[in-house]
């Protein structure tokens, strides 16, 4: 329950005490600083009335026993299940309308029906792009379990996500702040199916992982584009900064397992940083997988990728088992070169190898400049190529006219590398 009024924690508490029975609860706001707002939780035990500390901060996300919720809902929603204190659940709000003497109306509220959740009008929800989606969520990767649709707003200039159960629901289900996440493209071998991309958030050092699915590869493209734009950026990013490009292309060629392993089905998984994005075929032990994948476009945040190699369960109910992982560092390998090893498959708190992988990997970190360092690059290498005093000016004048219709900046291109030759 919300208090809206004056701060009126006496209130709170004779309400508790005299209506409803134990586990009954109330919300209110206690106070308002720069950039969060606090809420207290009175919850009405068996003897006493006890208070728990909220805290929604500007990103949109509330705090509750060190625990990220996306709204006021989701925190009630959790402690209805599990215990908040002393063997006791959240039961029925209190719902009552008091009129304080001397004092203006206030009015106690359900969560549900005031604004402390996330409810917006038809006028804020002109976002930047919205639609129906498939949603999977979880706090490890790959998540499993049922797709659920939801239809989504990108806030614009806001860099938020919002979904809703409905698109006609006035009250979002869930948010995510865009700023706080990564976005990564989905290879079809994971779900088995296209248009698959992820969203990994990390909130006080917790990943959260968020796979959606859009009807067709196009429509999750422009999804994935729209949203790598708000992720870890913020709205002025000048036009003239440096573009870092990076790309992965990974093969998984070979294994080798001891043979008293035991272990008769396996495949891989691929992560980058945490984040389940591809899956390779169900093999039988010996096995060449010989499957390659390319990542583009990663964030600049991306360090490191990790292949780990699984043994399928005989039995549904059973979930497959890790044999071991390999996790190599972005920075350890050789820019745009094919980096070709037997990796040794380790699992944590034992230093002994469980087999090994032959994977090749060519990881790519490329640079764009503004146009305005090329441009003037190009002045003052045209102004050293045409110096009297410049020895090349001759071989310049020679390999112009030859390579036309060549630009200035692909001549002086050839002419460097002559004249590296001559040295």
């Amino acid at each position: 329950m919300v208090v809206n009024g004056d701060d009126y924690h006496v209130m709170c508490f004779t309400l508790c005490h005299t209506r409803g029975p134990v586990g009954s609860f109330l919300v209110r706001l206690s106070s308002v600083e720069k950039s969060e707002r606090h809420y207290s939780l009175s919850v009405k035990t068996r003897d006493k009335v006890q208070r728990f500390r909220i805290t929604r901060y500007d990103t949109g996300y509330y705090i509750f026993g060190g625990r990220p919720f996306s709204s006021m809902d989701d925190v009630v929603d959790r402690y209805r299940s599990e215990v908040i204190i002393d063997g006791i659940t959240l039961g029925a709000p209190i719902i009552q309308t008091v009129r304080p003497v001397g004092r203006q109306a206030m009015t106690v509220t359900s969560p549900r029906d005031r604004t402390n959740s996330i409810i917006l009008t038809q006028a804020h929800r002109q976002g930047e792009k919205t639609g129906l989606l498939l949603l999977r969520k979880g706090k490890k990767s790959p998540v499993y379990g049922k797709w659920k649709e939801f239809y989504f707003v990108i806030k614009y200039g806001e860099q938020k996500l919002l979904y809703y159960e409905r698109e006609d629901s006035h009250k979002a289900k869930g948010l995510l702040d865009l700023r706080q996440c990564r976005a990564f493209a989905v290879d079809p071998t994971l779900y088995g199916r296209n248009g698959v991309f992820m969203v990994m958030l990390k909130y006080l050092n917790e990943l959260s992982f968020y796979y959606f699915a859009a009807q067709t590869e196009e429509l999750a493209q422009e999804w994935l584009r729209v949203m790598k734009r708000h992720t870890l950026k913020t709205p002025d990013t000048a036009k003239t900064e440096v573009q870092q490009i990076r790309s992965l292309s990974l093969s998984i060629r070979d294994s080798k397992l001891a043979k008293s392993s035991g272990h008769s089905s396996v495949y891989c998984l691929v992560f980058l940083d945490g984040a389940a994005l591809a899956k390779t075929i169900l093999m039988q032990v010996p096995c060449i997988f010989d499957e390659s994948y390319l990542f583009q476009d990663l964030p600049l945040s991306t360090t490191s990728f990790a292949v780990e190699l699984l043994s399928a369960s005989k039995r549904a109910y059973i979930k497959d088992s890790s044999i071991g992982r390999v996790t190599i560092q972005l920075s350890d390998m050789p820019n745009g070169q094919d980096d070709d090893k037997w990796h040794h498959l380790m699992t944590k708190g034992s230093r002994t190898a469980q087999g090994s992988l032959r994977l090749v990997a060519n990881f790519k970190h490329e640079m764009i400049f503004p146009i305005e360092e090329y441009t003037s690059l190009k002045e003052r290498s045209l102004q050293w190529i045409h110096s009297p005093e410049n020895s090349l000016r001759e071989e310049w004048l020679r390999v112009g006219p030859v390579q036309q219709p060549l630009s200035d900046c692909a001549r002086v291109h050839l002419l460097l590398h002559s004249a590296e030759a001559q040295h």
